[in-house]
């Protein structure tokens, strides 16, 4: 038998490794000193290393392979292991080469900037599945501020105390001047009854390229065309089924009619 000094250096696996699986039970030595707690292991303990080194290799954690190695698994349950740990790392590599392109859009972007600096951070978020009470109208950006009243109200008389954020999405032409088809949304805990002015619906998950900024809801925000900029130049393109969103956060301290605002845009991958 090798001294746990001698197996390592076999094995070229530090002995403070050897130990550590010791302790998870994961390779045990083939003999301990009860009184010294010197270990000692045998050479054909080197099978059972390397298996755990290739295994570890692929991306098994060690309490995976501790039960690999307990439950003698079959090859065919081992090869539906790896197909799974296979479609992981493909998706990773996907997620980490989008990510290498975002990066790559932003240092141009850097470039690009006389002053060395973005104006606005953008970011790629999922959106999850959100209740809400929405209001619809073809209007101006003028009005607004009235109907977050209008909706505020709605909410009071039904139960609800009315809390930003307040939601626009827009549906149709938010430069137009006085026909935006635009609809406001406010977060409710429940169902509320619908009615011919008010309804109440799930809106639905979504992929977003989104930016935080301060604006006012009744005035046109500059930040489309850098949204527009970044997804064009990021491999994706706009959603042309998915409204827009604007979501008015918290109003500021010092001008209640100006808004920490973070605008939406629903995208999807090319491909």
């Amino acid at each position: 038998m090798f001294k746990i000094s001698e197996f390592s250096k076999l094995s070229q696996v530090p002995a403070k490794t050897l130990r550590f699986y010791d302790q998870l039970e994961l390779l045990k030595p083939a003999y301990t000193d009860q009184q010294s707690g010197y270990r000692y292991y045998k050479s054909e303990q080197l099978l059972q290393l390397h298996r755990i080194l290739a295994f570890k290799d692929l991306g098994f954690t060690l309490e995976q392979i501790k039960q690999l190695l307990k439950e003698n698994v079959s090859n065919a349950e081992i090869r539906g292991m790896l197909r799974l740990k296979q479609a992981e790392l493909h998706s990773l590599i996907q997620s980490e080469m989008e990510r290498l392109g975002r990066i790559e859009a932003r240092l141009g972007c850097i470039e690009r900037q006389s002053d060395g600096r973005l104006r606005h951070e953008l970011v790629v978020k999922k959106v999850e599945p959100l209740l809400v009470a929405t209001l619809k109208e073809t209007t101006s950006r003028a009005s607004i501020p009235g109907l977050f009243e209008e909706i505020d109200e709605f909410l009071r008389k039904n139960g609800v105390a009315p809390t930003v954020p307040h939601m626009v999405m827009w549906h149709a032409c938010p430069e137009c001047e006085s026909s935006i088809e635009l609809e406001i949304a406010c977060p409710v805990p429940r169902e509320l009854s619908n009615t011919s002015r008010f309804q109440t619906k799930v809106l639905p998950e979504m992929t977003v390229a989104t930016v935080t900024h301060i604006s006012r809801p009744d005035e046109d925000t500059p930040v489309s065309i850098e949204l527009g900029s970044w997804i064009e130049g990021n491999g994706y393109r706009i959603s042309p089924e998915l409204p827009s969103r604007e979501i008015y956060l918290s109003p500021q301290e010092n001008d209640k009619l100006r808004y920490v605002t973070e605008s939406q845009m629903p995208i999807l991958a090319l491909g």
